[in-house]
């Protein structure tokens, strides 16, 4: 739900600029835009803002820059910042200093922006909501100041607690133990649902009956079934019917593919600071797990091609020397195949830059299938790929290449009605006594020059 609140554009690319601005406006926001970082410096000069959404490349000042003073004048302003695959380790230093979210502009859904732009709204609007129960307390209500102080410690406690989690498993316990010793509960699960790994945990003071408590695990796990059926974020207070309890809270939040609930029960009625106590908990568990959703995101496309999903060159040669370690360490034979696809260019002339990089993302998978699960393939650049095959001598490596090369040969790739195939050239070489990991993709390199130079479509090994 939009409530006309005043966002702040900053975009180079003017036909970005306009899509953006023409959207938030249309979904009620009132905007207003910057095309470079000394624009954007002005208008905070003006008023404050609720939301800044920062392009990182600005030509004139950075968005760290920006991010930097809008954070020094307005600390609660929310900011979500624009990047390319480029600007990964930018994106890492703009969460530290106070970002709440990052989009890449190679696939940005509108409504992923706005619902980004809704999510951080809401966390902005809950802060200041907290802030402003400060300003009203009075000197003449003691215990109202006790209690707001206390809720505010808390507040300060959830995120110490769960901003430093650096797993899932922390934020998981982090968060029961928050909700538990912050609420006088009888009763409590909680559990995140999502990839491989299923976290849960129930529990109970000792004056709860055992059938009572197994009466809330059994109505959890139904509340937990009709959430995964029908995902919805919501919270509710129930007070009757097939509740386990008189009072009962219960919340879902979502992080990508993990969903988490956590429901609580007790005898006495929840009063309205608690019932918001408990939603400012699972809102930042929430805004914990896409914290760290991200953070493993960014750290997965530092090292992997964004096209193919592969290891990407930096990756390659951090992981070539790690592997020629332990081969000097253990004496296990290591080889590496150098492969490269034969007249790539004429496949991009011919079928168009989509088409050829659908070719490059169809071969990586193949290649990846291909070898075993302890090898690695990597896209080492444009249609070169290597694969490095620990524990592997060169006359083995020779009969693995001639297998992926015959492969890759009867692939087939349908182009306006007719069928287009494609061949690949590969080089092998295995690390020998007194070799580097340079010296390797040397002698690789060289192997697949002269399959190259023979004909293409070849495996050559190292010649004597």
């Amino acid at each position: 739900m939009t409530t006309g609140e005043k966002i702040l554009l900053a975009e180079d690319d003017e036909g970005m600029r306009e899509l953006l601005a023409e959207f938030l406006q249309e979904v009620g926001y009132e905007v207003v835009t910057a095309k470079d970082g000394r624009e954007a410096l002005q208008a905070m000069e003006g008023e404050e803002f609720s939301l800044a959404l920062l392009d990182l490349r600005l030509p004139d000042i950075s968005g760290l820059e920006i991010l930097s003073a809008l954070k020094s004048r307005f600390p609660d302003t929310q900011v979500i910042l624009f990047t390319g695959y480029g600007d990964l380790e930018s994106a890492i230093q703009a969460l530290r200093l106070g970002a709440s979210d990052y989009l890449l502009k190679s696939d940005l859904v509108m409504a992923e922006l706005q619902a980004v732009v809704e999510r951080a709204l809401e966390r902005r609007r809950l802060t200041r909501e907290n802030l402003d129960l400060t300003v009203h307390l009075s000197l003449a209500q003691e215990e109202l100041v006790r209690r707001r102080a206390a809720e505010l410690k808390q507040i300060r406690t959830i995120g110490e607690t769960l901003a430093g989690a650096t797993t899932w498993e922390k934020i998981f316990h982090g968060l029961l133990d928050l909700i538990w010793d912050g609420l006088p509960l009888a009763v409590m699960g909680i559990r995140f649902l999502g990839g491989d790994w299923p976290l849960e945990n129930f529990r109970r003071r000792p004056e709860v009956a055992e059938p009572v408590f197994r009466n809330f695990q059994d109505w959890f796990n139904r509340l937990l079934l009709a959430e995964t059926e029908n995902p919805a974020p919501h919270q509710t207070l129930t007070a009757a019917g097939e509740s386990p309890l008189p009072a009962m809270l219960w919340e879902t939040g979502h992080a990508g593919e993990v969903t988490a609930l956590v429901a609580a029960g007790r005898e006495v009625p929840f009063t309205p600071e608690e019932i918001e106590l408990f939603r400012i908990f699972l809102l930042q568990g929430e805004a914990a797990l896409n914290h760290l959703r991200l953070m493993e995101e960014i750290r997965t496309l530092a090292v992997r091609d964004g096209l193919t999903g592969l290891y990407n060159y930096r990756q390659f040669w951090e992981l070539l020397n790690l592997e020629v370690g332990k081969s000097r360490r253990y004496g296990h034979p290591l080889s590496l195949l150098f492969m490269d696809i034969d007249d790539f260019k004429n496949i991009n002339d011919t079928m168009g830059h989509p088409q050829g990089d659908m070719v490059l993302k169809t071969l990586g998978g193949y290649l990846q299938t291909g070898v075993r699960q302890v090898d690695v393939v990597c896209r080492y650049g444009g249609e070169e790929f290597a694969a490095l095959l620990t524990q592997t001598s060169l006359e083995m490596s020779i009969v693995l290449a001639e297998r992926l090369r015959r492969g890759i040969a009867g692939l087939s790739f349908p182009f306006e009605g007719r069928t287009v195939r494609i061949t690949m050239s590969i080089g092998v070489a295995e690390l020998q006594p007194g070799m580097s990991g340079e010296d390797l993709v040397k002698a690789a390199d060289d192997a697949l020059y002269r399959a190259k130079r023979r004909g293409k479509n070849l495996v050559c090994g190292v010649e004597a």
